[in-house]
């Protein structure tokens, strides 16, 4: 019988390197922005700022995840392959179309923060590990 517990913290696992690379994908893309320095400003950029759009599909990831972990809806073990596809996908591991405006700002980002890429690497070696 599988151990619940290290089921959900695998799932855990992979929603708090995403977390911790939505983090450093948003002080990339704030840079050096004065108007952006104020945490209100920032927290209203990100909700309605075009410029943020493109980070949508992580932070829907992310919630999917955390709503599943929160409410115990579904086995989290059975859900966890899906979600590591989809966070695959995004940092250009695999998927498709979907996937590839939010690669290519991933990219952008890398360049720009070094912090996106210890994130990414991160991110990599959990998505190995699992």
């Amino acid at each position: 019988m599988p151990d619940q517990n290290s089921d959900t913290a695998q799932v855990v696992a992979l929603s708090s390197a995403l977390k911790d690379l939505h983090r450093a994908l948003i002080r990339a893309e704030i840079g050096d922005d004065p108007a952006l320095q104020n945490p209100y400003t920032m927290l209203f950029a990100l909700i309605g700022d075009p410029r943020f759009a493109w980070m949508g599909t992580l932070s829907e990831l992310i919630a999917r995840i955390d709503h599943m972990v929160a409410d115990k809806e579904v086995d989290e073990i059975a859900a966890l392959p899906g979600f590591r596809e989809e966070a695959a996908g995004l940092i250009g591991e695999a998927g498709g179309e979907a996937a590839a405006a939010f690669r290519l700002r991933h990219l952008m980002a890398l360049q720009k923060e070094p912090e996106v890429g210890l994130a990414t690497g991160r991110l990599r070696k959990l998505l190995a590990n699992q």
